[in-house]
């Protein structure tokens, strides 16, 4: 099941006052003259998916902006279980709440449960998949190309990718405590000294672990001595009197005994009286040992006072509790081995280090290995693509060289075009035509929705600088999109309208010297004409009406 924006609700949000939209399934084109509030409506929907809050987002003189939207999740493993890990129940919708206040924290929610930014993210990047200049922009950066290469050939699943990285992790982390030793070594003889300081001092503490809890313990008894010495003394004269509660109670025993003989009824009392007397010679024996024990021992007093004192100002000075300072002592201890016989450090590290480069440097190999090996798949399917969108004599190729060390190996991958025939390849961000860019970010769009295919696709104006043949076969591949997901686009191309299952029109006034955006659904009369200022401008005319009517029909 694919994923669904059914409702969204806007509030105070830029130039979107109060708005009120339903989407429905399949290809949705947003449309509207420059500046009239397109992009902050999937500005909104950016919320949605995790994007941090500004307060210069928040509509001017309002308190706080809210976003709403109402989905349907996708039906996946990965949906269940971070839904799970954030307590969030599952549910046929899930409304996903924004608020972005100025004077307090932002608020998110699902489905009236508060998370984090970064599991919003998290649950939204499987329901959403956005695509706009920006985005647009960062994928023809280089160092994109290898996550869209990885990704198309499924390296990430191989064991030797995972292996690779554990590998790069152990041998960052090596280089890092080499580093460190390097520093030390360098003021050594400073570090040997401040660390035997400390060591001494937490040594000289012999420190344990629960003592602050037993010194407190035993100074709140002397602090209350005589009210521990005075309650002792009453036990003691009322349990040791002439008529003490034992006496009594074996005297009620002796009666009970008595009265059995003749009324069975009695006998039901004979074994708790019994245990009473008991008990309360057992409490006369331990009052009697308490209180022949109980001393105030001032010096004992002082000693305990001064000892929680020192630990105290231990603490402070070391800004940690018992537990860490017993940790700092072992680990100073262990610093203070490695100053002392650095070199042997050194070389140990160092050994450890160039067994860890030999293995990474292997499974890099294999990794490059497999990138070249394999990287004609996706060369094959993104000309396929191109030449799709008129670009017959494209020629598209991923170069893959060496280079540094990084977390996905050694290779460095880019991706080369030439949009004509005769023309040398070039680097992806060396593109002048915003038509060509267009283009090709379909194509890698069109290719790589298929590993998403779950979540609903955003559109945002990828279409720039195409029209013609090209803008309506740039349309049939958005039409195809939708088949199979919910697409949203914003959109300037009459053929994008014109293949449209619902076509929203956004627009903007003033009212009260405020600039408001409003947004509705197009009839078909309405879309007619929208379609026809899209294709020739404000002066719509009879023939333009009529030319809409037949790129309509041209389109279905």
């Amino acid at each position: 099941m694919v994923a669904l924006l059914i409702r969204l609700n806007i509030k105070n949000f830029a130039v979107l006052k109060n708005i009120e939209l339903e989407f429905n399934s399949g290809l949705t084109v947003i449309s509207g003259e420059s500046g009239a509030g397109k992009s902050m409506i999937i500005e909104a929907v950016r919320y949605l998916y995790g994007k941090r809050a500004s307060v210069e987002d928040i509509r001017f003189e309002t308190e706080g902006a809210v976003i709403e939207g109402v989905f349907d999740f996708p039906e996946s493993a990965k949906v269940r279980r971070l839904l799970a890990e954030n307590d969030i129940p599952e549910e046929e919708l899930y409304i996903v709440r924004r608020e972005i206040m100025q004077n307090r924290k932002s608020i998110i929610k699902i489905n009236s449960r508060m998370i984090t930014l970064g599991a919003l993210r998290e649950i939204m990047n499987e329901v959403i998949s956005i695509h706009s200049q920006s985005s647009q922009n960062e994928a023809l950066e280089s160092g994109m190309h290898i996550v869209y290469l990885d990704r198309f050939i499924g390296i990430d699943e191989e064991e030797k990718f995972l292996q690779y990285k554990e590998s790069y992790r152990k041998f960052k982390e090596l280089e890092t405590r080499i580093h460190d030793l390097e520093y030390k070594d360098r003021n050594r003889m400073q570090q040997l000294e401040l660390y035997r300081h400390q060591y001494d001092e937490l040594s000289s503490m012999d420190l344990i672990q629960g003592e602050e809890e037993q010194l407190e313990e035993e100074i709140g008894y002397f602090n209350n001595y005589e009210k521990i010495h005075e309650a002792l003394s009453i036990m003691r004269s009322q349990l040791d009197s002439e008529y003490s509660p034992q006496v009594m109670l074996y005297e009620i025993h002796k009666s009970i005994e008595t009265m059995g003989r003749f009324d069975d009824s009695y006998t039901d009392f004979t074994e708790t009286i019994l245990e009473a007397y008991h008990l309360l010679n057992e409490l006369d024996s331990k009052v009697a040992g308490d209180l022949s024990n109980v001393d105030y021992d001032e010096e004992a007093y002082n000693e305990k006072q001064m000892r929680l004192s020192s630990l105290n100002n231990l603490k402070r000075k070391y800004n940690r509790n018992i537990v860490e300072l017993i940790g700092l002592r072992e680990s100073l201890n262990e610093d203070i081995m490695q100053l002392e016989n650095i070199a042997q450090s050194f070389e140990k590290l160092e050994q450890e280090r160039s067994a860890a480069l030999a293995e990474m440097e292997k499974l890099a190999s294999f990794l490059q290995n497999y990138r070249v090996e394999r990287k004609h798949f996706l060369e094959t399917r993104i000309k396929k693509e191109l030449q799709a969108l008129d670009m017959p004599d494209a020629d598209f190729e991923i170069e893959v060289k060496e280079g540094t060390f990084d977390q996905r190996g050694y290779s460095d991958v880019g991706f080369l075009f030439s949009p004509n025939k005769g023309e040398p390849l070039k680097s992806m961000n060396s593109i002048a035509s915003g038509g060509e860019i267009s283009r090709v970010m379909l194509a890698v769009r069109t290719i790589f929705t298929e590993f998403d295919r779950h979540s609903l696709l955003i559109l945002d104006e990828i279409d720039t600088g195409v029209s013609g043949a090209v803008a309506t076969k740039m349309s049939a591949k958005m039409k195809l999109l939708s088949k199979a997901r919910q697409v949203l686009v914003i959109s300037h191309l009459p053929q994008a309208a014109a293949v449209a299952d619902s076509h929203l029109y956004v627009t903007k006034k003033t009212t009260d010297e405020r600039t408001v955006s409003t947004a509705g659904y197009l009839n078909q009369k309405d879309h007619i004409y929208e379609i026809a200022r899209m294709m020739s401008g404000s002066d719509v005319t009879e023939a333009a009406l009529e030319n809409a009517k037949a790129l309509i029909k041209e389109q279905k």
